[in-house]
């Protein structure tokens, strides 16, 4: 697991996905995809058990989702995000 991205701290990034529960099968399919174990299945459903374990930017499991509910803060949102880190960051 990540525990810095560009010399941020992993767990102030706010990069996971997030599981719309109306559209959500229950398949499967995001919890097997991903490697880094951000999923769990569960008796409810799907859950996002280690949301910092995301890579940063990935979005494969979104496409993987036929259902479509994942989903991911925007590319631009990221990159807001990043920026004002970097910032916050290199004033440490």
């Amino acid at each position: 697991m990540e525990t810095e991205y560009h010399g941020i701290p992993r767990e102030e990034i706010q990069w996971f996905p997030r599981i719309d529960r109306k559209k959500c099968t229950k398949c499967g399919v995001c919890v097997s995809f991903c490697h880094q174990g951000v999923y769990e299945m569960t008796d409810e459903g799907v859950v996002i058990a280690n949301p910092y374990s995301c890579v940063v930017a990935c979005t494969g499991c979104k496409d993987k989702c036929e259902s479509e509910a994942i989903s991911f803060p925007t590319m631009r949102e990221l990159a807001d995000e990043l920026h004002s880190l970097k910032r916050k960051h290199s004033k440490s």
